[in-house]
């Protein structure tokens, strides 16, 4: 990824996490779209590795430190 599409992935999740009477519902948004995405991307795995997997990921995620 390159530093401007990280710049501007950034500044869209903060617009979309913004606080606000729909604040929720843009979130799961979020990840509804990262879902879809790598169910397209791997295509070859079933629900359960899928799911799996991105458990990993999500868990992963919490423990590196953040800016």
């Amino acid at each position: 990824m390159t530093k401007f599409e990280r710049w501007f992935i950034n500044r869209v999740i903060r617009r979309e996490v913004r606080q606000g009477f729909d604040h929720a519902e843009r979130i799961t948004a979020l990840y509804k779209m990262i879902r879809v995405a790598c169910e397209r991307e791997f295509y070859e795995d079933n629900t359960v590795t899928l799911n799996s997997t991105m458990q990993e990921w999500f868990e992963k995620s919490l423990r590196k430190p953040t800016r």
